[in-house]
Order: C-alpha cells, then structure tokens, then sequence
C-alpha cells in the first residue's frame, strides 16, 4: 500500500472540479444534477444553487418556440445508451437552445454543442455518476451556415474561423489535460477506498473483540448476584433487596446495549443478498414472535396488502420486528393497541408505514429517532437502548431507500420507509 498522503496535501476534488476550464455536469444514476463546473454554469447562464439536485432536462427543457427541436430526445437518448452499456457516447453536434434567466428576459437562446457522456464506475462496475462534457460551438455553426449560404467569406471571417478552430483544439487539449488530473483523482480515491475497508475489517475485528470481553464480566457480576440473592436473601433488608435488583437490571440492560452494538456492527458490514421477496409473510412471522413473547396480551393487527420487492429478507425481516416491538412497546398503556402495517403510493413511489395509537412522540424530537443511543423516554417509562431505529435506518439505506416518521404525541406514531429510492416529502 502506498504511504499515507498528508492532509495538507490532499486535493480538493470538488474545487478542483468545479475550476476546470471544460463544461461539466455531474450527473447521478437517475439523472439528476449533483455537480457542475462554474465554466459550464458560465456556457448556460445558470446559478450552482439552482441547479443541483434537479434532473437534467427540468433544468434545460427544449425550446417551446421550435418545433423542431429534438434536443431532450437525443440527450436523453445518449444518456439511456450509457446507463445500459457503461460505456462512454460521444454525441453528434445538437442545437439545444438555452434559456436566458429572468434578469435578461427568460427567453431561450440558439446554442450548439458537441456532447460526450461518459461513465463513471466503482471498484465493483456500479455506475456511480456519469459525466456529461460539452464543448459550445455556436459561434463556429454560424460561421459554418454563414459561410455555406455566402459565396464569398471575407477575410475577417476566415481569420474569425481559423480562431475558432484553434480555440476549440486548445480546448481540446485542457480537456486532455483535466481528464487525466479526473484519472489522477480516481485512482487516489480508489486506493482511499481500500484502505476504508481494512479499516472497517479492523473495526469489526475491534468490535467483536470489546463485546465479548464485556460479556465476560457482565455474566460473572450476575452470576454473583444470584448467588448473593439465593444465599444471603433472607438477611438482606428491603434496601439491600432492592440493590442487588438494580444490579440486575442494569446488567440486563447493559448486556441488551453489547447486543445490540453487535446487531449494528453486522448490519454495516453485511453483504447484501436480493432477491424477491413478498413482506406480508415476513410481517406475519415477526407478529407471531412478538405475540409469543407477549403472552395472552391483545393486539389488534391490522395488516395490508404489501408488496413483493427486491431486498435482502434477513435484513427485511429485522426492519419489521425493530418496527413492530417498538410499536407493541409504546401502545402498551392504551386498553387496545392498535397497529397498522399497509402500503401508500405518492407520485410513482411505493412506500411502506407502520402506524401505532401508542404514545408518540413531539415532532421536533423526530431528527433524534434514527441517532444511535438517543430515546426520547426515561428508562423507568420504556426499556431500550437507542440503537433499534439506528438499525433500522442503516438497513434502509443500505437497500437505497429512505425512513422517517411522524407523529401527534399522545395519538400514535407512522414510521415510514422505502426500498430502492428516495420518499417525497410528505
């Protein structure tokens, strides 16, 4: 492995980006605009901020006044030829008109441009982003259609075209020379990428190795304290009784905490293993463990149609039972719990909810659920450890979807989650 580079000489990538004098987007799998060189914000008279995060062809629509205009189609066309071979496309020149902000009117502009969309892979052939790189050729067509509709071109002209050419080769060659400083990056990105994985092997190594040595005296201190209990119980006063309880307890609850530090240790180092997979069956597995574990206390389920989806069933199957107990959990104080386990569409999305009548909790609390160790309720109110929501909320993220919840205090909660995309914002 190469030695280590000094944080001082650690390049900035993204400045480095955004300064390169070619015309850049960044563009995620789902075409949306996650990066752009201020030369390309330059090119289309755009703001950075405005952009970012808003797909491709929302930002630059074809021209409503041209009918003829064929640019989205042809992008889009180039775009959908790299997602599916992973392989770069280079475009034919295209006219794609630009609007001009607000300031200047908002009416569109003539543009050319010379497009080239190019991948960009991770270590294992994901497509991460792709890279759509123009160069502007306006002027050069309409010296080009000009010169096509004249017989005779003035020497200006010529001159004009010949500058033209040149700068377009010189341009070129910082192309040239940009993409090699990208090639440079990439591979100290990579070899980042490598030693995050030793260091990740060493952490779960580290951490398997903390849980058990703190297993190891967890077991002897309530071991000693059976013992104490069985052997000195009838001497022992209320005070000293309720002592060794508080031993008890918080060697339950300290132990509960080491397991669970162990369940998030193997959720973020698990190799995910998709296939299709139905949720009711899982959800109805799940109810008939929380319901033996229960006893003869009521429940009303009230399950839905959910769908079949792409997901590792083991991780699936621990979303549901983190989600559920915690519903069991805080709806014990109502006379009939009440939990809802269904499927909501919004806008194309398929999004899953779990809803209780528990106690719920202020929805200014709602950005603590998901950080690990944080509870929003006193030990003496509700047992837990703070992390089951932590894991639940890395497994989402790990099958590229997204959780959250809301809640009316003293009415119930809905946690909600996808799988494979990005909820709206409800």
């Amino acid at each position: 492995m190469s030695a280590s580079v000094p944080v001082s000489q650690t390049p900035d990538f993204k400045a480095l980006f955004e300064s390169i004098p070619g015309l850049y987007l960044v563009l995620s799998p789902d075409l949306k605009i996650i990066g752009a060189s201020d030369a390309y914000l330059a090119a289309t008279m755009t703001v950075r901020e405005h952009i970012l995060g808003r797909g491709i062809f929302e930002v630059f629509p074809d021209n409503p006044a041209d009918p003829r205009a064929d640019g989205v189609r042809n992008l889009r066309t180039s775009l959908e030829r790299v997602l599916s071979s992973r392989k770069p496309d280079a475009m034919a020149v295209q006219k794609y008109d630009v609007r001009r902000p607000p300031s200047a009117g908002g009416e569109f502009e003539e543009r050319y441009w010379s497009p080239v969309n190019s991948p960009v892979l991770g270590e294992n052939g994901e497509l991460l982003y792709i890279i759509h790189r123009v160069e502007d050729v306006t002027e050069f067509v309409h010296l080009k259609r000009e010169r096509q509709q004249e017989q005779e071109v003035s020497e200006e002209l010529r001159r004009h075209v010949v500058k033209v050419e040149a700068e377009i080769f010189q341009r070129a060659k910082e192309i040239q020379s940009a993409n090699r400083r990208i090639e440079a990056a990439n591979r100290d990105l990579a070899e980042q990428s490598d030693r995050l994985i030793h260091i990740n092997k060493d952490l779960e190594a580290f951490t398997h190795s903390v849980a058990h040595d703190l297993k190891a005296p967890l077991r002897t201190i309530s071991a000693y304290a059976s013992m104490l209990e069985d052997d000195y119980g009838g001497r022992l006063d209320d005070t000293g009784k309720r002592h060794i309880r508080s031993v008890r307890d918080s060697v339950r609850h300290m132990t509960r905490m080491v397991e669970d530090l162990l369940n998030l240790a193997k959720v973020e180092n698990h190799q995910l293993y998709r296939r299709p997979t139905p949720l009711r069956p899982l959800v109805e597995i799940v109810i008939g463990e929380l319901e033996r574990a229960a006893g003869r206390r009521e429940v009303e389920w009230r399950v839905g149609s959910l769908p079949t989806v792409e997901c590792d069933p083991g991780l699936m199957k621990q979303v549901f039972s983190n989600l559920l107990e915690n519903s069991v959990k805080y709806s014990r104080k109502r006379d009939l719990p009440v939990i809802e386990i269904d499927l909501m569409r919004d806008r194309g999305n398929e999004i899953v909810f779990v809803r209780d009548n528990g106690v719920g909790f202020h929805m200014a609390d709602a950005g603590k659920l998901f950080s690990v160790f944080q509870r929003l309720h006193r030990d003496d109110e509700f047992e837990g450890t703070g992390i089951g929501l932590t894991v639940v909320q890395r497994i989402i993220s790990k099958h590229g979807g997204r959780v959250w919840a809301e809640s009316v205090e003293g009415v119930g909660a809905t946690f909600y989650f996808t799988i494979g995309e990005s909820a709206p914002t409800l």
